[in-house]
C-alpha cells in the first residue's frame, strides 16, 4: 500500500515545543514523550539472574534512534525489579541479581543512547505480581523455569512487601540513577501489582487493604522508599502510569479515583502518564461540551478532573494520538501538559521533531482497522526490528 498520513488541517504547533519544568528541578525540552512499549530486546538467551534481562546492542540501537528523534522525554519498556517476577520474556530487568559492573555499564550506554539529542530518559519499572510467567522457551527452543508457585501479592506479610516490593524498587531507583537516568516510572497500570492493590478486591485487615487510603498505601510506601534511596534533592524524576480502564473495570467510584490522584498529587510524584481512551474522539467532545461534560464519557470525566488535580505533577496524556490539532487543542484547553506517543514512534522515529518545525500535522496512516490491536503491535514490533538493526546515523547510511 502507498505511503500516507492521517487526513488533517494545519496548525501552530509551537505550543508542543515549549519546555516543561518538573517540581524537582528537571526540564524536558518541549511536551512529547515517547512512551513504554514492549520491546523484547533484552538478554533473554542465556538463562542465568546474573545476566537476564540486561540491555543488548540491539536495545541500545534502537533507542539512539529515539534519542535522536525530537522527544522532551523517553520512557523505556518495562524494567522488572524482581526477575521470579516478569511479565514476558525479552523485557528488561533491573534487579539485585543482575547488578554488576557490566549490567551498570550496559544501563549508562542506554541511558545516553536515549539523552543523545537532550531527552530525559526515564525507565518504567515494574512488578506484576500474580500474573508472573512461570517458564519460557528461548530462540534455541530451550525450555527454562522462572519460577514455581507464584503467591499472590495480596497474601504476602509486611515484612515480605519490604523485602519484595519496597526494597527491589529503591534498589532499581539507586542503579538507574547512578548510571544517568534522570527518572523513573512506577507502572500502576494493566493488572500490575499496585493496581492488584488498588483493586477493591483487596480486602486486606492490615493498613494495606479495605479502604482507598490503604490500597493506594503500596505505590505510596513504594514512593518513600525510592525517595529514601535516592532523594527529591537530586533531581532524579518519580512519575507513575495510570489506565482510566483500570478503574473503571475494577468498578472503582469517582469518588475514590480522585482520592488516589489526590493521594498522589500530595505525595511528591514529578508525572503521571494516563492512558485509556482515544483522544482525538475525546478533544472532539469536550470542544463541545466545555460548559457540560457528558459524564458517559469516563474517559472524557477522567482526564477532565484530573487535570484540575494535578497541580504539581506533571500529567502526559498516550491515548491514540492522530492530529496535531487535538494535541495543541489538549494543551491549550488543559486538558493535559504533555503528549505521549506509543506506537506511533515506532514507524516515524523522529516524528516529534518534524511535528514541531510544524513540517507535518499528523502521524502515519498505517491501514489497519483500529480495533485490531494485534496486527498494530506487530507492526510496531516489526519497526523497532529494523531500526535496531544498527545505531543511529545522522548521515542516514
Amino acid at each position: 500500500m502507498p505511503y500516507s498520513r492521517i487526513t488533517a488541517t494545519a496548525v501552530d504547533t509551537a505550543v508542543l515545543g515549549e519546555p516543561l519544568v518538573f517540581r524537582h528541578g528537571k526540564k524536558a525540552n518541549n511536551r512529547i514523550m515517547k512512551s513504554p512499549l514492549s520491546e523484547k530486546m533484552y538478554k533473554w538467551d542465556e538463562h542465568r539472574e546474573e545476566t537476564l534481562g540486561l540491555p543488548t546492542e540491539e536495545i541500545i540501537n534502537l533507542y539512539s534512534h529515539w534519542g535522536n528523534g525530537g522527544y522532551g522525554i523517553i520512557v523505556t519498556g518495562n524494567l522488572g525489579v524482581d526477575p521470579q517476577c516478569v511479565g514476558e520474556a525479552g523485557q528488561g530487568i533491573v534487579s539485585l541479581e543482575n547488578t554488576s559492573s557490566h549490567s551498570q555499564e550496559q544501563f549508562r550506554r542506554l541511558a545516553t543512547a536515549m539523552k543523545s539529542d537532550g531527552a530525559l530518559a526515564i525507565a518504567q519499572t515494574n512488578h506484576v505480581g500474580k500474573h508472573a510467567i512461570t517458564n519460557y522457551t528461548n530462540s534455541r527452543g530451550e525450555k527454562h523455569l522462572i519460577a514455581e508457585n507464584i503467591k499472590s501479592p495480596l497474601d504476602l506479610s509486611t515484612a515480605e512487601l519490604e523485602e519484595k516490593v519496597f526494597k527491589r524498587f529503591a534498589n532499581a531507583a539507586l542503579i538507574l540513577y547512578q548510571n544517568g537516568f534522570d527518572g523513573m516510572e512506577l507502572h500502576s497500570a494493566h493488572g500490575m501489582i499496585f493496581n492488584q492493590f488498588l483493586a477493591p478486591e483487596n480486602n486486606r485487615t492490615d493498613e494495606y487493604g479495605g479502604s482507598i487510603e490503604n490500597r493506594t498505601r503500596l505505590l505510596l510506601d513504594t514512593y518513600k522508599a525510592v525517595r529514601k534511596m535516592v532523594p527529591e534533592t537530586t533531581g532524579f524524576m518519580v512519575g507513575v502510569k495510570l489506565n482510566s480502564r483500570d478503574f473503571q473495570e475494577c468498578g472503582i467510584s469517582r469518588e475514590d479515583i480522585i482520592k488516589v490522584c489526590e493521594l498522589i498529587e500530595n505525595a511528591g510524584f514529578d508525572f503521571v502518564e494516563l492512558t485509556g481512551g482515544a483522544m482525538e474522539s475525546t478533544v472532539k467532545e469536550a470542544q463541545m461540551r466545555q460548559s457540560t461534560i457528558d459524564r458517559e464519557n469516563f474517559f472524557l470525566d477522567f482526564v477532565t478532573f484530573t487535570s484540575e488535580i494535578f497541580q504539581k505533577t506533571v500529567v502526559y496524556i498516550t491515548g491514540r494520538w492522530e492530529t496535531a490539532n487535538a494535541m495543541t487543542a489538549s494543551v491549550n484547553m488543559g486538558l493535559t501538559k504533555g503528549v505521549g506517543l506509543g506506537r506511533w514512534s515506532c514507524s516515524e522515529f523522529d516524528f516529534p521533531k518534524k511535528l514541531i518545525a510544524g513540517e507535518i500535522f499528523s502521524c502515519p496512516a498505517n491501514k489497519f482497522s483500529p480495533s485490531d490491536f494485534g496486527l498494530h503491535k506487530m507492526a510496531a514490533h516489526w519497526h523497532m526490528k529494523e531500526l535496531s538493526d544498527q545505531a543511529y546515523n545522522p548521515t542516514g547510511r
